[in-house]
């Protein structure tokens, strides 16, 4: 296969995953957002905790509270072999209806934080899977 069209694909496939992972974790299923992962796969949230395992990823889907959208944008795709790394924005809309960070009901969508991910992937014979991303949020949105 031709480069270029090997890059297309992967880079789609690679976006097609991150958008599982976004929609797996805002509709608060667990199983599909860890499957998202190797099974060793990991989550570092800087300043915070690194969540690392299939069980642990399992584990922190199951317990957030649900009501946000997570929305990613200005991917940056780099790919090498069986390898690849991904840089992409981080948009975390609260979902009118929802309830804010002080406890309010959401009457429209709200931005609720920004940031971005810097993430490594690996090709598995199940397709593109996240080795580890790191999650690097800004401060609230006003």
């Amino acid at each position: 296969m031709d480069d270029e069209l090997r890059w297309v694909i992967d880079r789609a496939r690679i976006r097609e995953l991150t958008a599982r992972y976004n929609h797996c974790f805002d509709s608060g299923d667990a199983e599909g957002f860890a499957a998202t992962f190797l099974p060793d796969g990991e989550v570092e949230i800087e300043g915070g905790p690194t969540i690392s395992g299939r069980d642990a990823l399992v584990a922190m889907c199951s317990k957030t509270p649900f009501g946000t959208m997570h929305v990613t944008t200005d991917a940056e795709v780099v790919v090498g072999g069986d390898r690849a790394t991904q840089h992409c924005t981080i948009l975390v809309v609260g979902r009118p209806g929802g309830k804010g960070r002080e406890g309010e009901t959401r009457r429209s969508p709200t931005l609720e934080r920004s940031g971005y991910y810097r993430d490594e992937l690996v090709r598995t014979p199940e397709g593109w899977r996240f080795a580890r991303r790191k999650v690097s949020l800004d401060s609230a949105a006003s």
